[in-house]
């Protein structure tokens, strides 16, 4: 596969930038706060699923967001879709978190590619009502009822990694150990695109 330099939609946070700021980190953490007893999530950690993760949106231009971000960590592309991943720091959980983009052309024309999917990792971000990663699989299952597990993955540890899919509305989750670690916004009554579940190299299906 042709390796292909992916630029990412420009965040001013560090969850979603390819170099890690500590201040910026700390006060993702902070805008998420409590308003009258419900949870009020700042419009850049904002989870819409079907349409949205953050400032990133299903259908963004490739080339437009390009101008506000660097490089992907790691990226590849072949037969007109790509896929870029950003790594940060969560300094909160002392791990990395990760956001990939996963692209394709939006027409036959094949002149613009556009966001298709936006696969996440940070509990910092969340659907309007504080719903996030870190989820048991029953808590996950009660919030989206019609969520239906589409695939297994042995990941680089040879830990087993389910996905469940919430087709009708617009998101999936990845479930390790009971937990979920990361969630994928994609359009709304489409199932999640095989093709782009493979952005670990060493993640290998289970059959």
């Amino acid at each position: 596969m042709k390796l292909y330099k992916m630029i990412f939609l420009g965040l001013s946070l560090s969850l979603f930038a390819c170099k890690p700021n500590r201040k910026a980190e700390v006060s993702a953490v902070a805008e998420t706060v409590k308003d009258e007893g419900k949870v009020k999530i700042a419009e850049k950690f904002l989870i819409v699923p079907g349409r949205s993760a953050g400032e990133i949106s299903l259908g963004d231009d490739v080339q437009v967001v390009a101008k506000l971000l660097g490089k992907a960590d790691l990226s590849d592309a072949a037969m007109g879709k790509a896929w870029g991943i950003c790594y940060s720091r969560d300094s909160t959980r002392g791990k990395r978190n990760e956001v990939a983009i996963y692209s394709a052309y939006r027409d036959t024309s094949m002149r613009v590619k556009e966001v298709k999917q936006i696969r996440i990792t940070a509990s910092q971000f969340k659907t309007k009502d504080g719903f996030s990663t870190g989820r048991s699989l029953n808590d996950t299952q009660l919030k989206f009822p019609g969520m239906k597990q589409m695939a297994s993955y042995l990941n680089e540890k040879q830990d087993t990694v389910v996905i469940y899919d919430s087709m009708q509305d617009g998101i999936s989750f990845e479930f390790l150990n009971g937990k979920s670690i990361a969630l994928t916004i994609h359009p709304a009554n489409q199932p999640l695109n095989n093709t782009y579940l493979t952005l670990h190299p060493d993640w290998k299906p289970i059959n």
